[in-house]
């Protein structure tokens, strides 16, 4: 959340359309849309502006108070931090039907937060559904602003009402004003039920995202900004990564590519793994597709207060078996453990991602792995490596330039990037290496 920014909380009953309401207000697809009930859980806060006014939109889960599972009483108490935080509140309800209970008794809770509020009656596809929608006055909160989130009838007109209600909101930032102010983005992703969301808790120090045993509780990636001494970083929750294959419903498929898409706007991917299970299979293939994903990656064995596995063992296997070479480090989101450690490795990878690497430097480098290592032989040639130069970073790039690329072996190109890594502090960082003859 940018700072000094106003708030706009969607909050109302399962399944009236707050997330299709977020995304056509977003004007980009942000959260998951089903039409079944429930597919929102966390809060989801992004950054958005109409006629040259800024503000934060945050979405969150439906209240239905009279839903006893843990899932629903925690999607409750965020739905409600977010009307506490909220200098303007969203109440959304469906504008087909009769007020509900749930209606009303959410329309009591929104008064009693004393928070200004816009009553939005959505799915008013034509005029005949606005006309009746105006019979919803009787929540008791204002007037009724009819919009068709689906179809985006209206809502021109509802974002005029809302920056008009806005307290000293800002003027909106251009486009290259955000890219140069945005602060390191740190992804936590991991297979299911590992402990994402409860890790995110524990290193903001609040309940900002709902935790419970059943794997898939998380859907929309949830952003939050955190301070690291006077550094801000922009924490990532992501949803389960399963293995291809083995995603059975759309809202799950969705949930995972959201999750992808939140690695390729990151620059460290935090990959949780169970200590009380190793690294597994499935933990290397999240390790690799957030690599692919051009995210550096460090591996945090979660669940260590359960489990103390040989850290020896698991890092020879994370080594051999990870490209990118990550660094492990141990954590518990139950006692605390560790987690002062992570967030400090994740911003040193983020600064060796950025690191412009001296030209000398690099061929003194490439000199001394030529004489541990010659190249391969092929048909009586050799390959010679001539040149080193770094052409770009965060994350780095770098030209290799050799007598003959085609002598260059899959197992030689992977050596001297290991090397590489081992020499300049690069293990954990995505490393491109352009392989080129030399004319």
């Amino acid at each position: 959340m940018r700072p000094g920014q106003p708030t706009v909380a969607i909050v109302g009953y399962p399944n009236v359309g707050k997330s299709t309401l977020f995304n056509r207000l977003a004007g980009r697809r942000e959260a998951v849309v089903d039409p079944m009930p429930g597919v929102t859980r966390d809060r989801r806060t992004v950054g958005t502006d109409w006629n040259g006014r800024a503000f934060q939109l945050v979405d969150t889960g439906g209240i239905d108070a009279s839903d006893p599972s843990p899932v629903a009483r925690q999607v409750a108490e965020q739905a409600a931090q977010a009307i506490g935080d909220a200098d303007l509140v969203l109440f959304v309800v469906d504008s087909t039907t009769a007020p509900t209970p749930g209606d009303l008794e959410l329309a009591e809770r929104v008064r009693r937060a004393d928070r200004t509020a816009l009553l939005v009656a959505n799915k008013c596809d034509d005029a005949v559904a606005e006309a009746a929608a105006h019979n919803l006055a009787q929540l008791g909160l204002g007037d009724v602003r009819p919009v068709s989130a689906m179809h985006g009838r209206g809502v021109g007109d509802l974002l005029d009402a809302i920056v008009e209600r806005l307290p000293d909101a800002p003027p909106a930032l251009t486009e290259g004003a955000l890219t140069d102010d945005r602060p390191p983005a740190v992804c936590i992703v991991g297979r299911p039920n590992v402990g994402k969301s409860s890790l995110l808790n524990a290193l903001l120090g609040e309940e900002r995202a709902v935790v419970h045993d059943a794997p898939g509780t998380t859907r929309d990636p949830v952003d939050t900004l955190v301070h690291l001494g006077e550094r801000e970083v922009a924490l990532i929750d992501t949803a389960g990564l399963r293995r291809r294959g083995r995603t059975a419903q759309e809202v799950e498929r969705a949930s995972q590519r959201r999750a992808i898409e939140a690695a390729r706007r990151s620059d460290v991917a935090l990959v949780v793994a169970d200590a009380t299970e190793g690294i597994t299979d499935s933990d290397l293939a999240v390790t690799d597709r957030a690599a692919r994903a051009g995210c550096a990656t460090v591996v945090a064995l979660n669940k260590w207060d359960l489990a103390q596995p040989d850290l020896d063992d698991l890092r020879d296997r994370l080594h051999a078996k990870a490209r990118q070479r990550p660094p492990l480090e141990i954590c518990s989101a139950v006692t605390g453990e560790g987690l002062h450690r992570l967030l400090p490795v994740a911003l040193r990878l983020h600064e060796a991602a950025a690191r412009r690497l001296p030209t000398r430097d690099l061929n003194r480098f490439l000199r001394a792995i030529a004489d541990e290592r010659p190249g391969p032989l092929r048909d009586g040639r050799r390959l010679s490596l001539r040149h080193l130069v770094q052409i770009a970073e965060g994350p780095p790039r770098f030209r290799l330039e050799v007598n003959e690329p085609s002598l260059m072996t899959r197992d030689y190109g992977y050596w001297v990037e290991n090397r590489l890594r081992r020499a300049f502090d690069l293990e954990g960082v995505p490393v491109d290496i352009v392989v080129r003859g030399r004319a």
